[in-house]
C-alpha cells in the first residue's frame, strides 16, 4: 500500500513545483523591461544580449596581448592616427597590453594580432601580409572583402579594416572612426541584427557615422576584459533572473544533462515502485491487470515530460489546473486505448501453442503498437499531419524502451517461474525420498519390537506346552514371511494387513489362552485399498499390551474397518483399562502417528475415547 501511495503523491506533488502562469521567456521579457530605468542592470542586459548566445559558454574577448601591425602601404599620417587611437583605447582598457609594430618588426610569440591594412592592398593582388606566427608572407585571396578576417593559426586572427573606417575629412573624426573600428575587433559579438539603436556595436559594418562610443559600449569592454568577468556576470544573472534561466544560460549542456538525469532517476524510481506493486498482484477481472498499470504509466510519463520541459523549454509553461484537467481526461482515454489493445492482443492474437520466444516477440510488438496508438489518433484528428515523422520522433525511443522493458519483465517472470517450478520439483522429490526413508525406518523398527515380544512369549511356553510352543513358532514364521516378501515396499492392501493382524492375534491368543478373544470386521469393498504397511498392527499390539494383559478375566479386541463420508476409518476396540487423559504414546502408537503424517499429511487424523466403548480410531479422508 505504501508503494501505490508514493506513486500517487509523486503525481500530485510534482505540479506544485513546476506550475506557472507564464513561461520563462515571458518572465525574462518582463524582467528586462523593468531594467530599463536601472542604468547598471540595463548595461548588463546589453552585455548579455551582445556577448552571449545563450547556448554555449563561449564569450567573445581576445586573450593575451594585442599587436597592431601596420602594412607597408600605411601612410605616416595614418600611423599617427593609429597611435592616437591606441592611447584612447588604453584609457578604456588600462589592463590590456596593446602594441604597434611596423612591417619591419618581427614577432614570435603566439599572441592574437590585428593587422591594419590600407585599401590599396586590394587593388594589387600581389600584395602580401606577413604571417607573424610562421615568419613568412601570406598572399591575400582575390575574394577577400573589406571587414573580413583571415585565420592564420590557432592563436592568431588577422583582421582587415576597411579603408572607409579611418579615411575622413576631419582628423578627429578619422581618429574616432579608427578607434571604433579597432575596438570592435576586440570583441566577438552575438545577435548583431537583434539590437536596436545606433551604437558602436550595432552592426558588423563600421562606417564614418558609427564611430561614437557610448557608455554602455565602454561598460561592455571594461567588464569583458576584467579578470572576474564571469563571476560578475553569474552574480548578475542569478540575482535578477529565475535560476533555471540563469543556469541554462551559463551551462546549456549541463542543464540538458541535469534534466535528463532528473527525469531518468525519477523514472527509475517510478518503474521500480510500479514493478514491485503489480508484479504478483492479480485482479478478479483480467482487464484490470492491464488498465491500472498502464494508467499509472501514462500519468507518470506526462509528469516526466512536464518536468523535462520545465528544465529545458523556456517558451512553455504548465498551469496547475491544465495539468489536473489533462490527468482527468486525456490520460484515462490514453490508458483505456493502450490497455485494451494489450489485453485483446494477449488474449486473442498471441498464440499460446507457439514457443515462448515467439510469444515474447509478439507481445513486445503489440505493446509498441498499443502505446503509440493514442499518438496516431492525435496525429490524424488534431491537425498534426503536416509534421510527419517529426511528430512521432520525440517519443519513438520512449515507446521502444517501454515495449522492450515489458518484454524484459515477461522474460524475467518466465525465467523465475521456471526456476521456482524446478526448485519445487526438486524439493518434492527430496521430500518423497525422505518420506520413503522414514517410512522404511519405522517399518524396520516394528519387526524387532514385535519379535522381542513374541520370543518372550515362546520362551514362557517352552516348559509348559510344547504343542502351543510349536504352533506359536509357526505362526511367527508366517508373520515374518509377510514382511520379508514385501521388503522394499512402503505400502500394502487393507486385506493383507488384516491377514497379518489375524496371524499376530493368533500368536498372542496362544500365549494368553482364553483371556484373549478377537473379532475382525472389514468392509469387503475396502480390502484392495492401499495403506502404509504396519499401520494397523501397532494399534492391535497396543490393545494387547496395555489392555488385555491387564485383565484377569476374558478380554475382547475388535477391529472395525468401514467406509465414511469422505474416505474410511480404522477402529480398534478393547475392554481393557481406560485410556489416560493424555494418551501415552509408546513405540507402537508413535509409529502410527509418523506413518499418518508422512503418508497423508493433513488428510488423516487419530482419536481415542473411553465411552461408550473404549476405542482408538484412525480417519483417512481419501483412499490411499
Amino acid at each position: 500500500m505504501k508503494r501505490i501511495i508514493t506513486l500517487i503523491l509523486i503525481l500530485i506533488i510534482t505540479p506544485f513545483f513546476i506550475h506557472s502562469d507564464k513561461s520563462i521567456s515571458q518572465q525574462v521579457e518582463e524582467i528586462e523591461a523593468s531594467h530599463a530605468k536601472q542604468s547598471e542592470l540595463k548595461k548588463w542586459d546589453y552585455i548579455k544580449d551582445r556577448i552571449f548566445d545563450g547556448k554555449t559558454p563561449f564569450f567573445g574577448r581576445l586573450e593575451g596581448d594585442i599587436t597592431i601591425v601596420l602594412a607597408d602601404s600605411t601612410k605616416k599620417e595614418d600611423s599617427l592616427l593609429v597611435e592616437e587611437a591606441i592611447l584612447d583605447i588604453r584609457e578604456i582598457l588600462p589592463n590590456k597590453e596593446i602594441r604597434i609594430l611596423k612591417p619591419s618588426g618581427k614577432i614570435t610569440e603566439p599572441w592574437i594580432h590585428i593587422v591594419f591594412v590600407h585599401e590599396s592592398i586590394y587593388t594589387n593582388p600581389n600584395k602580401q601580409i606577413i604571417d607573424l606566427a610562421n615568419g613568412h608572407f601570406l598572399e591575400i585571396p582575390r575574394n577577400v572583402r573589406k571587414g573580413n578576417k583571415l585565420e592564420i593559426g590557432p592563436y592568431m586572427r588577422v583582421y582587415i579594416l576597411e579603408e572607409r573606417s579611418y579615411i575622413a575629412n576631419s582628423h578627429e573624426v578619422r581618429k574616432k572612426s579608427l578607434k571604433a573600428g579597432l575596438l570592435r575587433k576586440l570583441v566577438f559579438l552575438q545577435n548583431d541584427s537583434e539590437i536596436e539603436g545606433r551604437s558602436l556595436f550595432r552592426s558588423k559594418k563600421i562606417t564614418s557615422l558609427d564611430f561614437f562610443i557610448r557608455d554602455r559600449d565602454k561598460f561592455l569592454l571594461q567588464k569583458l576584459y576584467s579578470d572576474d568577468f564571469l563571476e560578475q556576470f553569474e552574480d548578475y544573472l542569478y540575482a535578477n533572473y529565475p535560476w533555471r534561466y540563469a543556469y541554462s544560460f551559463l551551462h546549456k549542456k549541463s542543464m540538458d544533462l541535469l534534466a535528463i538525469g532528473v527525469v531518468s532517476l525519477l523514472g527509475l524510481v517510478v518503474f521500480l515502485l510500479l514493478f514491485s506493486f503489480f508484479q504478483n498482484k492479480k485482479f478478479k477481472y483480467s482487464y484490470l491487470n492491464y488498465f491500472l498499470p498502464v494508467l499509472l504509466i501514462w500519468a507518470h510519463l506526462a509528469n516526466l515530460h512536464w518536468i523535462y520541459n520545465y528544465l529545458t523549454d523556456f517558451d512553455s509553461f504548465i498551469s496547475w489546473w491544465n495539468s489536473v484537467l489533462f490527468m482527468m481526461t486525456a490520460i484515462p482515454l490514453f490508458a483505456l486505448l493502450t490497455s485494451f489493445i494489450m489485453w485483446a492482443t494477449d488474449k486473442f492474437l498471441v498464440k499460446k501453442q507457439i514457443n515462448f520466444s515467439s510469444q515474447l516477440l509478439q507481445k513486445v510488438l503489440f505493446t509498441f503498437i498499443a502505446f503509440i496508438a493514442p499518438l496516431i489518433l492525435i496525429f490524424f484528428f488534431n491537425g498534426h499531419r503536416d509534421e510527419g515523422i517529426d511528430f512521432f520522433l520525440p517519443g519513438l525511443f520512449l515507446w521502444i524502451a517501454l515495449s522492450v522493458g515489458r518484454g524484459f519483465l515477461i522474460y524475467l517472470n518466465h525465467f523465475s517461474e521456471n526456476l521456482i517450478k524446478q526448485k519445487d520439483l526438486e524439493m518434492s522429490k527430496l521430500k518423497e525420498v525422505n518420506s520413503q526413508a522414514q517410512v522404511k525406518l519405522l517399518q524396520s523398527q516394528i519387526n524387532p519390537h514385535f519379535l522381542y515380544n513374541a520370543l518372550n512369549s515362546i520362551a514362557s511356553l517352552a516348559h509348559k506346552n510344547a504343542d502351543k510352543t510349536e504352533k506359536m513358532a509357526l505362526s511367527l514364521s508366517d508373520l515374518f514371511k509377510y514382511t520379508i516378501n514385501r521388503k522394499g515396499r512402503k505400502d500394502s492392501t487393507i486385506g493383507d494387513e488384516v491377514e497379518m493382524v489375524n496371524n499376530y492375534l493368533e500368536v498372542e491368543q496362544i500365549r494368553f489362552g482364553d483371556r484373549l478373544n478377537f473379532t475382525l470386521n472389514v468392509d469387503k469393498s475396502l480390502e484392495n485399498t492401499r495403506i502404509p504397511m504396519f499401520l494397523i498392527q501397532p494399534l492391535i499390539e497396543n490393545s494387547v499390551k496395555h489392555g488385555i494383559s491387564k485383565l484377569e478375566d476374558s478380554g475382547q479386541i475388535s477391529l472395525i474397518i468401514q467406509k465414511e463420508e469422505v474416505g474410511f476409518s480404522i477402529t480398534v476396540e478393547d475392554n481393557g483399562p481406560n485410556f489416560q487423559e493424555s494418551l501415552v504414546s509408546g513405540h507402537g502408537l508413535q509409529t502410527v502417528f509418523d506413518l499418518l503424517r508422512l503418508t497423508y499429511s493433513n488428510k488423516a487424523s487419530i482419536s481415542w475415547k473411553n465411552a461408550p466403548t473404549k476405542h482408538i480410531k484412525i480417519s483417512i479422508e481419501n483412499e490411499y
